[in-house]
């Protein structure tokens, strides 16, 4: 399906107006059914890599037991239904139903900061220099092509101290988180050994998403909130906010951003 649609408009430029066609990005509403009902809940999302979105979402709800097997996951595209099979946690499930009242995702999130707060501490040892995370950062943004096409998505990398791993792009800052770790569990890959980067600014939502996945570092060109500095901050986690060009404030972890390069 494209993602991508033209529609023609009126662009007032130098003075008057001109017919033009603009890049749009396409959203549709995308139903995430786990184990036959047990819970359904609707997404709105850029209707592109939703099997790892739902895997993502659950993960990062705490409702994905990291220990066990990837559950069955099946788009049914013409439904525009996503049927997800496995073995996750009874209590994350029942508090996603209790309180999902989730749109797009850039400011009416659900997630449960019970997921923040009865998670263990991310994973200590995981480190950078400086200049790794700002060359990290730098290439995360020309990789974001739909943005350059249409400005009209946000984008969520995860990251090893050597480049880019998995990338998403989604019309809202929570669902490119889930797809980029939905993507890294799909590939068998742990996402506690990732710095994630994120267009978006840093809520608490994604905060606790991360916690939530071991993710020991959360990086972005935009702002944090005092509350995920809190969650961060509880979880042992690194949160770095406006990493741009060749400066970042670091919030919380410091020592995670170390002063010299990691020996080859």
């Amino acid at each position: 399906m494209d993602v991508v649609r033209g529609y023609p408009i009126r662009r007032f430029e130098n003075g008057h107006f001109v017919e033009a066609v603009d890049a749009i990005i396409v959203e549709r509403r995308i139903e995430l059914d786990v184990n036959d009902g047990a819970l359904r809940v609707g997404l709105l999302c850029l209707p592109r890599d939703i099997e790892a979105l739902a895997v993502g979402f659950l993960a990062g709800e705490g409702a994905l037991r990291m220990s066990a097997s990837l559950p069955e996951v099946e788009y049914l595209h013409e439904d525009g239904r996503v049927r997800v099979r496995g073995d996750f946690e009874a209590g994350a499930i029942a508090r996603i139903a209790e309180r999902w009242t989730r749109g797009t995702g850039c400011g009416s999130g659900g997630t449960s900061y019970l997921a923040a707060t009865e998670s263990p501490p991310v994973r200590a040892g995981f480190s950078m220099h400086p200049e790794q995370l700002l060359d990290l950062a730098a290439t995360f943004q020309k990789q974001s092509d739909l943005w350059k096409r249409t400005g009209g998505v946000h984008a969520c990398a995860l990251c090893d101290e050597e480049a880019i791993r998995f990338l998403a792009e989604d019309v809202g800052r929570h669902n490119a988180f889930d797809k980029a770790v939905g993507m890294a569990l799909m590939a068998r890959a742990d996402p506690s050994g990732y710095l994630a980067l994120t267009t978006g600014r840093i809520s608490a939502e994604i905060v606790s998403k991360a916690i939530a996945c071991g993710i020991p570092m959360l990086a972005s060109r935009s702002a944090v909130t005092n509350v995920a500095i809190q969650l961060a901050q509880r979880a042992g986690m690194t949160l770095v906010g406006f990493v741009r060009g060749a400066r970042m404030n670091v919030y919380t972890g410091a020592e995670r951003i170390v002063a010299e390069m990691p020996a080859d």
